[in-house]
């Protein structure tokens, strides 16, 4: 930790004390705010989120480039818009300043992934869950993997059943994920999220982590008006076309993938393998709108957001997800996708393919799952239910 990093720390915790008491008596004349929701948007999570909630506010550190999102506030901007010195300024001094303000104005925060408004790698963000608290406003985790998975804690569940899992997966990318420094890191926000959050969202499992408190199971919120109608496309499987779509191809098992596939389609020609990195989200829609098979992770014990977006766009869904391992998921996820590790991968695709009479019954099987479960309609019932005021005494 730099002695700048430390100083820009100190300032921003004065920052936020000062600018709370002069704020307030504005942000009294100003519409109240339900809950804040940010300040990441991981995979469009905190965008699903605050659709979700009546009088919420999306304030955002900085843009994801792969999603025109129009959000309530953007800490980050770019230097060329705002001048160099400035736009440095704006970045470290802006989080306390907008999160007094909004301290002010709402009766919660949900925190979407690992960040924070200060420089919150310095407490793991318990300086900032405290001020919150402090001033009696509600706090809500809601994590979406590497913020709070512990590698360690993984490694010792992949001892236990024999595969790899996303844990072990991220700490052969770099040593720095498999060290004590980083799984210290997990294990101290463990312990702020546990002393301060009064809901945590997380998987148990496909998540492992150092939390002890009650957790409530991770919600996907995928758009309603997403989910596909009946589609033609199986009605003629004279060309079975398999996409993939990895955000991050090392923990998605992707090399694994490109094996299985370079092998398939060498043996079946009327295969047809597309692999999308670093495109636009619409595009990637748009491959699923005419695939049959989506391969989703292969490291993971849940569907991914790209496996949701697949089940919804009626495509097979093949994913390393098992309801064994993530007891979250739920007894119903049995079968609405095709289990496949990395090791066979292969294997299932060709089964699959071997059988495309059954294709069109299995993507409506992962599409009624996902509508079920994953839903922004059904998400939001569940959402409602675990942020319900608890009852006085």
């Amino acid at each position: 930790m730099s002695a700048g990093s430390t100083v820009v720390f100190t300032r921003q915790k004065l920052i936020l004390r000062v600018a709370y008491w002069v704020l307030k008596p504005f942000a009294l004349l100003r519409r109240r705010l339900d809950w804040v929701v940010g300040p990441e948007d991981i995979a469009l999570m905190a965008t699903h989120i605050a659709a979700a909630l009546p009088r919420s506010y999306t304030a955002i550190h900085a843009r994801n480039p792969f999603y025109e999102v129009d959000y309530d506030a953007v800490i980050q901007k770019p230097s060329a818009a705002l001048g160099g010195r400035l736009a440095v300024w704006r970045r470290l001094y802006g989080g306390p300043l907008l999160l007094a303000w909004l301290v002010s104005r709402s009766r919660g925060f949900i925190y979407v992934g690992g960040g924070a408004f200060l420089e919150g790698h310095h407490d793991e963000r318990e300086f900032e869950f405290s001020f919150i608290r402090g001033h009696g406003r509600r706090l809500v985790c809601y994590f979406t993997g590497n913020d709070i998975r512990s590698p360690k804690l993984m490694a010792e569940r992949a001892a236990r059943t024999g595969r790899p899992n996303i844990g072990t997966a991220l700490a052969a990318t770099d040593p720095l994920f498999a060290g004590d420094a980083y799984d210290e890191a997990r294990r101290v926000r463990a312990e702020v999220a546990d002393r301060h959050a009064e809901v945590i969202f997380t998987a148990r499992e496909d998540q492992l982590s150092y939390l002890t408190s009650p957790t409530r199971p991770f919600l996907y919120f995928y758009p309603d008006e997403q989910f596909a109608a009946n589609s033609a496309k199986f009605e003629s499987t004279d060309k079975i076309v398999v996409v993939h779509a990895p955000s991050n191809p090392l923990l998605k098992g992707t090399d694994a993938v490109r094996r299985a596939m370079a092998r398939i389609t060498s043996e079946n020609p009327t295969v047809e393998y597309r692999e999308l990195i670093g495109v636009p989200h619409d595009q990637v829609l748009g491959a699923l709108d005419g695939a049959h098979i989506a391969l989703n992770e292969f490291y993971s014990s849940m569907p991914g957001v790209f496996g949701v977006e697949a089940m919804a766009r009626r495509c097979v869904l093949v994913t390393s997800a098992r309801v064994q391992d993530e007891p979250d998921l739920g007894p119903d996820a049995e079968g609405a996708w095709v289990v496949a590790d990395v090791d066979t991968l292969y294997d299932v695709v060709t089964e699959v393919i071997a059988h495309p009479e059954q294709m069109s019954g299995q993507a409506d099987l992962g599409w009624e799952w996902a509508r079920a479960h994953a839903s922004a309609s059904a998400s939001r019932v569940a959402l409602a239910a675990a942020l319900a005021p608890r009852p006085a005494g």
